[in-house]
């Protein structure tokens, strides 16, 4: 636990140091057709489920994405919030506990792609929806984790970043290019990280950001402190405008849940 300690310090220091100071932007009320998405790593150790579903049910969002999910989280999930969600899919992974992710939709959605991983680590799903406001595609990822192949949380932090980029790039090049793109999901790495840059390079915009530039999205309580990061991010393609994005600071879970509301930008 020093090493990980030590390590997700180093990262809050960084993040801290990047960050900028640039003003927000404050939330709009949606004018006309939206939909709301939604991020959550749920953690696989499953913490106190009905929580984890109150607070989905509670968010309203009309396109849910999670990660850390099993086959009981998915089964779950699947009979708690039914009457909220006609769509219900999930994939667990083959190569980790815990690995799996998840969708749940209040409108039609079909696969675009499931990218098995080539890291040994965790996949990529992207899966099509019909919102209210038009067609969109939603990645979702669940990046490496900054840990070493020997299990080292010091030296991962410092040489895992080329494998989470290597994953977002593979990833994405999946997407239908000609669909409007959310980016979502748990990158295991903080705004100014290589895979966000690799993103936004690619003219997708982080909303957290242009709403809130603090709230940590990770906690970990330790015996000496509480470690915090913000790891789970909602990115988007300049063909949709975001209304508003905030962090859910409820559930069980070490991470929180992210949520954001999108229309059709205005000519």
């Amino acid at each position: 636990m020093r090493g990980r300690l030590i390590g997700y310090l180093a990262g809050a220091a960084l993040s801290l140091a990047v960050g900028g100071c640039h003003s927000v932007r404050p939330a709009e009320s949606a004018a006309g057709p939206h939909f709301t998405v939604l991020t959550y790593n749920v953690n696989w150790g499953s913490p106190r489920p009905n929580l984890a579903a109150d607070i989905i049910r509670k968010s309203g969002a009309d396109i849910v994405c999670l990660q850390e999910t099993t086959p009981e989280w998915a089964q779950f999930l699947r009979q708690s919030l039914r009457d909220q969600y006609s769509f219900a899919e999930f994939r667990d992974s083959r190569l980790r506990t815990g690995g799996g992710l998840g969708f749940l939709s209040k409108v039609s959605a079909h696969e675009v792609a499931y990218i098995p991983s080539e890291t040994g680590w965790f996949d990529g799903w992207i899966m099509a929806f019909e919102t209210s406001s038009g067609p969109v595609q939603v990645l979702n990822v669940h990046l490496r984790p900054p840990v070493s192949n020997s299990g080292s949380w010091v030296s991962g932090y410092l040489t895992t970043r080329d494998d989470r980029l290597a994953e977002i790039e593979r990833f994405f090049e999946k997407r239908d290019s000609q669909r409007p793109t959310l980016v979502v999901g748990d990158f295991n790495d903080g705004e100014n990280s290589r895979a966000v840059e690799w993103l936004k390079k690619n003219k997708l915009l982080n909303a957290l950001p242009e709403f809130d530039h603090y709230t940590r999205t990770w906690e970990w309580k330790t015996s000496v402190g509480t470690l915090s990061r913000r790891m789970d991010h909602i990115l988007y393609s300049t063909n949709l405008h975001c209304c508003s994005a905030q962090v859910l600071h409820a559930g069980a879970s070490d991470h929180f849940p992210v949520q954001a509301v999108f229309t059709q930008p205005t000519l």
